[in-house]
């Protein structure tokens, strides 16, 4: 580690006041984060903030119950025959009505394939992984007890660092397609979840009995090779080459990988590469031209501003204003929010015959508000985020407002 990031690590030793040897997190905010523990120890949190809170130990206690997950778990193996590489298959894709077999595979962009996300291979493992080891981290952190951070810690172990489980630190058959070249550039989107989940929770860990400084060290080992898998294969370098989400993505990675990890020369080379990144996706007027030819426009728009924006919030970090970044006569992500914005307020959305869902603009409009330095639109995140309470498919998005960023709810 450099000193820049020995300097970052020994912040958040300083901040946290306990025991610590992880990076500094991601995406969540410390301060945040001990507000909220803070309310919720002297009872003076609101009533939501309570009700999301009795939610997360809800959902960790379930996660208790759970074995765990592994990439071995899967019943198809990659080509190279390990079962410790992991394995995805395209969700948009399906069997060829017309071939032999239905091989190869033809795309129906949009329209999820059932037979892709079944636990025959390992998307929807490392989606279960990831979602409850973020919930045990939190039920950890806001409640102290130590069980939530035995069974998170055992998770990311059986995932990441115990010899006969553990899955190799590469993407190279993910989003496979029957009867396609094996090898896809698109497959690097599912690791965002890594750094996005599970990078977080292990600093918020790292302050338990659980955690030690031996898995802390080949956690890192782990983390490391994936993130030099990402710069340097054949594989990874073809996808950095992606100008759409995908891309978004990629740059997410290898930006959240480098500054958990210390790497301050390999970080800001990740955001001047993000640089590069957006001339090629938005137009004068903030419209994602790659995103707006897809099934889902408004939602791949949103998806893409998602990364994009995240990637914004880690260069703050080292002073880096991505939302200020201006080739031309606008700034690319402030002009790209408020394109959408009409949208999500009601005006009519011109692109594509399907209905969009003002509510996927949330976590974008979020971080709009707080780093763009633009005129904020309180109003309308405000608005969306008591829409998406009314709504049973979403009603998770208000509550982790109100349990990791209350004030967002507050008049």
């Amino acid at each position: 580690m450099n000193f820049y990031g020995a300097a970052m690590l020994g912040l958040v030793l300083l901040i946290s006041n306990c025991k610590s040897f992880a990076g500094p997190l991601i995406l969540l905010d410390q301060t945040n984060l001990n507000q909220v523990k803070t309310a919720l120890q002297q009872n003076k949190a609101s009533i939501d903030t309570q009700k999301a809170y009795a939610q997360l130990i809800k959902q960790a206690d379930t996660a208790l119950s759970l074995d765990g997950f592994s990439v071995i778990d899967k019943t198809i193996l990659a080509p190279s025959k390990d079962a410790h590489d992991y394995l995805s298959l395209s969700r948009y894709w399906w069997p060829g009505p017309s071939k032999p077999n239905g091989i190869p595979w033809v795309r129906r962009d949009g329209v999820t394939n059932p037979d892709t996300q079944t636990d025959s291979v390992d998307r929807k493992r490392l989606g279960a992984m990831t979602k409850y080891v973020h919930i045990l981290a939190l039920a950890y952190f806001f409640s102290g007890e130590h069980k939530y951070a035995q069974k998170g810690t055992d998770f990311i172990k059986r995932w990441f660092l115990d010899r006969d489980t553990k899955m190799n630190p590469h993407l190279e058959f993910a989003q496979s397609v029957p009867g396609i070249d094996i090898r896809r550039r698109s497959g690097i989107l599912d690791g965002r979840l890594i750094p996005e989940k599970v990078l977080d929770a292990v600093t918020l860990f790292s302050t338990s009995s659980w955690w030690s400084k031996q898995d802390n060290a080949e956690m890192n080992q782990w983390l490391d090779t994936y993130l030099k898998w990402l710069t340097t294969s054949e594989l990874g370098l073809q996808g950095a080459k992606q100008t759409n989400n995908h891309g978004s993505w990629y740059y997410f990675q290898v930006a959240a990988l480098s500054w958990y990890l210390g790497y301050e020369a390999e970080l800001y080379k990740a955001v001047q590469n993000t640089k590069r990144h957006m001339l090629q996706q938005f137009d004068e007027k903030g419209a994602q031209h790659h995103e707006l030819a897809r099934s889902r426009p408004y939602f791949y728009s949103c998806f893409n501003l998602e990364a994009l924006t995240s990637i914004a919030v880690i260069a703050n970090k080292i002073n880096i204003k991505l939302w200020q970044y201006q080739p031309a006569d606008s700034r690319l992500l402030t002009a790209a929010v408020k394109y959408l914005i009409p949208a999500a307020k009601g005006d009519t959305w011109q692109h594509g015959s399907n209905e969009i869902k003002p509510t996927d603009l949330i976590k974008v409009l979020d971080k709009y508000n707080e780093y763009s330095g633009e005129p904020l639109q309180r109003d309308l995140l405000m608005h969306l985020l008591q829409r998406s309470k009314l709504e049973d498919t979403n009603k998770t998005m208000y509550y982790h407002f109100s349990l990791l960023n209350p004030e967002v709810l507050t008049e």
